[in-house]
């Protein structure tokens, strides 16, 4: 099933309660503000992991067109452009606020989680709750419901317009859990192509740099063939041989 654009009434891990906000795990809270942006019938879906904080913040006071990947949207329009999925005229900002667009967004969990960051609590003398690489490598194995749940809504049952799914994040542990995902969800047609990309269920499945300032390696990965550029080479290179 691929929504359509707008906020999302979806309250399935929330137990039948009226709380907006949630501890899935004794060190996770998650707070119910899905969202998906574009078409139910687009060419493409981008999927970040989870609203970050900024993101979380605009979906309760700002302009909902206005959350999808706010404060990294020039970088991912580069992402994109690098694999040929947006032209150099246009704009992830673009995509975002036309519902009829052809490229959808959304996450892997629609809600906003976060987990407690043990070394920043520490330091701060109270919980501080965050959402970075290292974090998120840790919900696959501490709310794996979560994910399973959200995934087998909004992504077992795609639209056939969709030809390619990018993942935001290709940190090697990112991308096993991702691709255990697919395992599971898709076990008669999975197949592995690549150290970026794999084929299920009819389509391509392909993970890319993530756009967030925080990524240090972003440009690494955008601008030249060594280290994690080899990642997008193996991006590309699974996307050239389907066509």
């Amino acid at each position: 099933m691929l929504t359509v654009h707008g906020k999302l009434a979806c309250r399935e891990c929330f137990n039948g309660t009226d709380d907006n906000s949630i501890k899935p795990h004794k060190k996770w809270k998650m707070i119910n503000d899905p969202g998906a942006w574009g078409s139910s019938e687009s060419e493409c879906l981008v999927l970040g992991f989870s609203k970050g904080a900024t993101q979380a913040g605009i979906y309760e006071t700002g302009k909902f067109e206005d959350i999808a990947f706010a404060g990294m949207r020039k970088r991912l329009t580069i992402a994109l452009r690098l694999m040929g999925t947006l032209l150099n005229d246009e704009t992830v900002d673009q995509k975002i606020s036309d519902p009829n667009s052809n490229i959808s967004f959304g996450s892997l969990i629609r809600c906003s989680v976060s987990r407690i960051d043990d070394k920043a609590s520490n330091n701060k003398g109270h919980d501080v709750y965050s959402c970075t690489g290292p974090l998120i490598a840790k919900s696959f194995s501490e709310i794996p419901e979560v994910i399973s749940r959200c995934s087998k809504k909004y992504l077992a049952d795609l639209p056939a317009s969709i030809r390619v799914v990018f993942m935001l994040g290709n940190g090697d542990a990112y991308v096993n859990h991702c691709q255990q995902l697919l395992r599971e969800l898709f076990p008669r047609d999975f197949l592995q192509i690549n150290s970026m990309s794999s084929e299920a269920d009819g389509r391509l499945w392909i993970h890319l740099a993530h756009p967030s300032g925080l990524n240090g390696h972003f440009n690494t990965w955008a601008n030249t063939d060594l280290g994690s550029g080899l990642k997008r080479i193996a991006a590309y290179d699974a996307i050239v041989a389907a066509v």
